[in-house]
């Protein structure tokens, strides 16, 4: 499953195990139609999900608009392409959604479950599991659990020697992939690229240890000042950055990670003090922004690489306060 190179299959073996069930299906074509169409289900149901929280009082947004259209409106745009391709990057976000809506409610085994399933999805998901076990300190039996589960699922082989040996190569696939050759970088780092700035490697280590650093600081800061609500708040807004503009491999398709959070962010601003409509209103152009790839060629070919990435690096500040639709 693994040959040489940064590129090709880039999943724990738990995901050829998890998609054998779509590849029995026959003919292949109607395999990969019920492969998108469950990813893009699933992030329907998570932002259904995520616009119950809007329970306002008569006259705001949540009663008088229908929330669940406007959030597709905004976060939506930027799923097309992971939706044409079929990439994971869609049912991850989806279960991004329901992993903080799960920690905020403190259903620790759901959230488990959510996070094992996240691993098998993109390896990238060891950033919020390695989080959650260190701040989430009632998550952690659940997570243990769970990664011995989804361990004892990869060895299920009629030859163990086998299935052994699929771990080796996959580590071996992570580790040289942290450096792709040949790949537009769609993060900050292709932003200074693309900018024509220097790019070293120590720079760059460097820069995503400090992020690395900051974001358990924060989740940790978060979650003491107000507990599981504050905490998976910190949570969703770190690992959505960290996803996307401090991600090693991230591509322009890896923005739907964080159009759930800018769409729901800016929803709040128009459901709340008339004052704050203006962020609102960055937030709406930033979610259509984040569609540029899919404006036709000129657009895309004029956008790629370093757009996403400012848009979301401008937006971010907007995103550390916590919403009120959040903590009720």
């Amino acid at each position: 499953m693994y040959p040489g190179g940064t590129h090709g299959f880039l999943y724990v073996p738990q995901f050829a195990v998890l998609f054998s069930l779509i590849d029995w299906i026959q003919p292949p074509v109607l395999g990969e139609i019920v492969w998108r169409g469950l990813g893009f289900g699933i992030f329907a149901w998570a932002l259904w999900k995520l616009g119950n929280l809007f329970s306002h009082p008569h006259g705001r947004l949540g009663i008088t608009t229908p929330t669940f259209m406007f959030l597709v409106l905004l976060a939506v745009p930027a799923s097309l392409a992971s939706l044409n391709n079929g990439q994971t990057n869609l049912p991850l976000s989806a279960v991004l959604i329901l992993l903080c809506l799960a920690l905020r409610g403190e259903r620790w085994k759901l959230g488990a479950a959510l996070l094992t399933t996240a691993l098998i999805l993109k390896p990238i998901s060891v950033a919020p599991w390695l989080l959650v076990f260190a701040v989430f300190s009632r998550m952690r039996i659940p997570l243990l659990v769970g990664l011995l589960v989804m361990g004892l699922v990869g060895f299920v082989h009629p030859s163990p020697s086998y299935a052994l040996g699929q771990w080796v190569e996959f580590w071996g696939k992570l580790t040289h992939s942290y450096t792709p050759e040949n790949l537009r970088v769609s993060d900050l780092f292709g932003l200074l690229e693309k900018m024509g700035f220097p790019n070293p490697l120590p720079f760059n280590s460097l820069t995503r240890m400090v992020a690395a650093g900051s974001a358990l600081f924060f989740v940790g800061w978060k979650y003491r000042r107000g507990g599981s609500i504050n905490g998976s708040w910190g949570l969703w807004v770190v690992i959505a950055l960290i996803w996307t503009i401090f991600n090693p491999r991230a591509e322009t398709n890896s923005y739907v990670l964080i159009s759930p959070l800018l769409a729901f962010v800016a929803l709040e601003h128009f459901s709340g003090d008339d004052r704050s409509r203006w962020k609102g209103w960055i937030l709406v152009v930033a979610c259509l922004g984040l569609m540029c790839d899919g404006m036709g060629k000129s657009i895309y070919l004029a956008t790629d690489v370093w757009f996403k990435p400012l848009i979301v690096f401008l937006v971010s500040p907007l995103l550390v306060r916590m919403p009120g639709s959040w903590k009720t």
